[in-house]
């Protein structure tokens, strides 16, 4: 948008009577200013002739180590000149909406922080010669910022039951920040799947549709946070997309009752293991688990779950082919010790205790996102951890 002050206006500047202030300016900012010079060469000034007519200088103000505090307004004036017009740009290189204040033009619209602004403004000397000066200024960092953070990663191949998740850099606690953030998150499923969002927690968000994911699903997410604006000055940024597919449908299904566990893929059933789950003093929380992570050799220590290493039912052990499936302590894994109780009675500290064997082959089996449902439990599971977080709540209740 260009502004132009009209010739004669009585806003125009008298640049020897605002030079000491303009002076001011150009050294807060850094020493920043334009000068406009003459198009032809000058000629050299012999003794005794007048003196020169001096070049304007366009000054902008308010300048912090040569750059516009973005809260603030693009401001211009000139030394030793008039300033007639100016057409400012935004980084899109959209007009800039400004006008005239005095003898300085000032923009009217916002700014976007660590941006570029172009401006072309045009001066007269004071011999009354008008030229132009074309300047970028650049707007300082936001001071708070929030990125997001997409999982499962692009490319990854996971189980069924695997929710999207993104993970933002600070909370995000009202509505209307919730409701901003969620607007710029795009997800497409091959085929299709009408899903929602479900804020686990002021910094994690996760997508499920009504069931389970269908094998061979292709997903695509897109969080584009571009000039998201939230409250208290907290800008969103970053354009993150992330491409994964749904593996084989695997489920497994313990029985606390039975003492079994069910292992179907695809709908066929591959084995029936017998199992020890949680003992009454800890019992295996029911509902539906998801395979988190799957570790070779896992260091198992009661003191993480609050249980002391001394007390009577203290431990503090390395166990093979471990497949956690929450984080409150539960793993299906190999427990040699207990194989005379797997099928019998129930013993463990709250995992699926399985015979050796048949634990390295579920571990070989299984990925992130692979269902276990832990059927006849004696308590519930608890929904604000990963593990049981997310198939545990209805559908129609999902969405927050």
């Amino acid at each position: 948008m260009t502004t132009t002050l009209p010739e004669g206006s009585p806003r125009a500047l008298r640049p020897r009577l605002l030079a000491g202030l303009l002076v001011a300016a150009v050294a807060v900012g850094s020493g920043v200013g334009w000068a406009v010079s003459h198009s032809s060469a000058s000629t050299a000034v012999q003794a005794g002739e007048r003196t020169p007519v001096p070049d304007p200088v366009v000054v902008p103000a308010g300048l912090r180590a040569g750059k516009v505090p973005w809260q603030l307004p693009l401001s211009l004036s000139v030394v030793d000149g008039t300033l007639r017009g100016v057409t400012a740009t935004d980084p899109d290189g959209h007009p800039l909406a400004g006008a005239f204040t005095g003898a300085s033009w000032q923009s009217s619209a916002s700014l976007l922080p660590g941006a570029t602004y172009r401006l072309k403004a045009t001066v007269v000397d004071q011999a009354g010669k008008a030229r132009s000066v074309v300047l970028a200024q650049r707007t300082t960092p936001a001071a708070k910022t929030l990125r997001a953070v997409l999982s499962p990663g692009d490319g990854k191949v996971v189980g069924v039951g695997q929710p999207l998740i993104v993970t933002l850099t600070r909370p995000v606690t009202s509505a209307g920040d919730r409701a901003a953030v969620v607007s710029r998150m795009t997800v497409t499923a091959t085929p299709a799947v009408a899903g929602a969002w479900r804020w686990m927690s002021p910094t994690e968000l996760h997508y499920r549709g009504p069931s389970y994911w269908t094998k061979g699903t292709s997903i695509t997410a897109t969080v584009d946070f571009t000039r998201l604006r939230l409250s208290e000055d907290v800008w969103a940024q970053g354009v993150l997309t992330t491409t994964y597919a749904i593996g084989s449908a695997v489920i497994a299904t313990v029985d606390v009752d039975k003492k079994v566990m069910t292992v179907v893929r695809d709908g066929v059933l591959l084995r029936t293991l017998k199992v020890s789950t949680g003992r009454a003093e800890f019992p295996t929380k029911g509902g539906v688990h998801l395979v988190l992570e799957r570790v070779k050799l896992k260091t198992m220590d009661s003191s993480t779950v609050g249980i002391p290493r001394n007390s009577p039912h203290g431990y503090y052990l390395k166990v093979p082919n471990s497949v956690r499936i929450s984080y409150s302590g539960e793993f299906v894994h190999s427990a040699g010790w207990s194989v005379r109780d797997q099928g019998v009675r129930n013993v463990s500290h709250g995992c699926v205790n399985v015979a050796p064997a048949d634990a390295a082959w579920f571990f070989d089996l299984v990925k992130r996102g692979d269902v276990v449902d832990v059927k006849n439990a004696t308590v519930p599971p608890k929904l604000s951890d990963p593990g049981m977080s997310d198939w545990n709540v209805p559908f129609s209740s999902w969405a927050n």
